[in-house]
């Protein structure tokens, strides 16, 4: 019921659809009345969506959700509109414990009340172009993937390194209520990796060094920094000199915009137990999520779609509609495996990929290696599903596609997953055509191992593919990957 009574205000309304005329970021919404109480609606969060069906006969009021889970009771009126371009909307609820609502008579006034335990926020959101189904999905992997690394299989013992490195991807609900609209869990405390970077400075150099802030590194609108990277790129892409290309970048971008993460985690952390643990999470959880996104051939890694949880360090990834190498497909191709850019590298400390991450890295894939049936078993219903998109846009707007080569392309993905789970790397350059026409010899060796490798060999390939210069050099300008 709580999803009729949210796609009634957010879509009956036309709130998700809302995009004011002025520059106000807030609004006042007007929530219509029910005629069940909202205390007896769970909220759409994702300890929420975890049932327990052994519980189920077993308590008095046979309420199967977890008790930690609090309830609604009333809506805040305030409706918040975001700056990113799709205008999504910040909602809240006042929520109060599951002890609390049972009481006959609880206020529902849109306004905090001593019994609150706070507020649960999320965000009403419009795909213009891709499809909230596709998160859902994912979500429901990403839990199964989480399940996997929290289960005893495949390890050995209590003590495994697996359960001592505390792997898991950090999850979020997706309810989609319309194909173009839904609501997500609003996840607290996180910032975009390129926010992070950009309130973030370097000590060691004068206050007058243009090396000392990392508001110069984001700054897309800095028409030198973009010019040079362009500049960069059309070496390779009308050159075909790749050589000639990475060299420059080398020189006009990365030795000109240097890394400053690892002083936020200074900045931001004061005791040297905190700084640990904060820098600790960050490595470990970006090695979980290039272990999950390399396999599932998750794109459009750009900055706004990492996000950092500025209390824990965690990383969080967003938006992804990206999926079965669809970036691939884009009119600048991510020929990368994964984001692993210097700001990253930077984080990791000293050691960079080469230390707590790569062993991180490491068994995250020798995990979901040995729990290769049971990931496909979850990615193979993907085939039927209709709302995943194996097409570019030229491709979609060719009338020779038919449901045949639909299938046969669906087919390929799963195969290119396959093939992952028993150690390939097959994620092929596109730009390699560009290369070819240019006559370049470098560019024309392909660089893709179809040997199935060990755990240790196919890590330290991704690892190289995902630093590349001659990848990075190659990427979509938006894509930031100097920072």
């Amino acid at each position: 019921m709580i999803f009729h009574c949210l796609q009634h205000v957010l879509t009956r309304q036309n709130y998700s659809r809302f995009i004011p005329k002025t520059n106000n970021s807030c609004l006042k919404m007007k929530t219509p009345k029910f005629e069940t109480e909202l205390k007896h609606f769970i909220p759409p969060i994702q300890a929420a969506l975890s049932l327990s069906p052994g519980a189920l006969g077993q308590s008095a009021n046979a309420d199967v959700f977890p008790s930690f889970v609090p309830r609604m009771r009333a809506f805040n009126t305030e409706l918040r509109i975001m700056q990113s371009k799709a205008k999504p909307k910040k909602i809240s609820f006042f929520a109060v414990p599951s002890t609390v609502a049972q009481r006959d008579t609880l206020s529902n006034k849109a306004k905090p009340i001593s019994e609150d335990v706070g507020e649960l926020h999320f965000l009403a959101k419009q795909e213009a172009k891709g499809d909230l189904r596709k998160d859902s999905r994912v979500q429901d992997l990403n839990n199964v993937i989480n399940r996997i690394f929290a289960s005893r299989k495949g390890s050995s013992g209590p003590n495994s390194r697996r359960r001592r490195l505390r792997l898991r991807l950090r999850t979020f609900s997706v309810v989609c209520l319309t194909e173009d609209c839904g609501i997500l869990e609003w996840v607290p405390n996180t910032e975009s990796l390129r926010s992070v970077i950009t309130e973030t400075y370097n000590p060691q150099f004068p206050p007058n060094s243009v090396h000392r802030r990392g508001s110069r590194i984001t700054n897309f609108s800095d028409n030198e920094l973009r010019g040079a990277f362009l500049k960069c790129q059309d070496v390779y892409l009308k050159r075909g000199d790749l050589d000639l290309a990475t060299k420059k970048f080398d020189e006009l971008i990365l030795k000109q915009y240097l890394p400053v993460m690892y002083w936020w985690f200074i900045q931001n952390f004061a005791s040297p137990h905190s700084w640990f643990e904060a820098r600790t999470n960050f490595t470990l959880s970006n090695a979980v999520w290039s272990a999950v996104g390399h396999i599932i051939g998750l794109g459009d890694r750009h900055s706004e779609n990492l996000l950092v949880d500025t209390s824990s360090g965690e990383c969080v990834h967003v938006d992804f509609d990206c999926i079965f190498d669809k970036g691939l497909l884009l009119p600048r191709p991510e020929v990368i495996p994964f984001r692993l850019t210097p700001n990253m590298l930077d984080a990791f400390g000293p050691t960079g990929a080469d230390g707590m991450y790569t062993g991180a890295l490491t068994e995250s894939m020798r995990t979901l290696r040995k729990n290769r049936d049971t990931l496909l078993s979850v990615l193979e219903p993907f085939l039927n599903d209709p709302v995943i998109n194996f097409k570019s846009k030229s491709q979609q707007k060719s009338k020779k596609d038919n449901d045949a080569n639909d299938a046969k392309k669906a087919m390929d993905s799963i195969a290119k997953i396959e093939g992952r789970l028993e150690g390939e790397y097959n994620l092929i350059n596109p730009n390699k055509n560009t290369a070819k026409k240019n006559k370049d010899p470098q560019s024309m060796m392909d660089s893709t191992h179809f040997t199935k490798l060990s755990v240790e060999g196919q890590v330290q390939k991704m690892i190289m593919e995902a630093t590349s210069h001659e990848n990075l050099v190659q990427v979509y300008v938006g894509w930031m990957p100097w920072i």
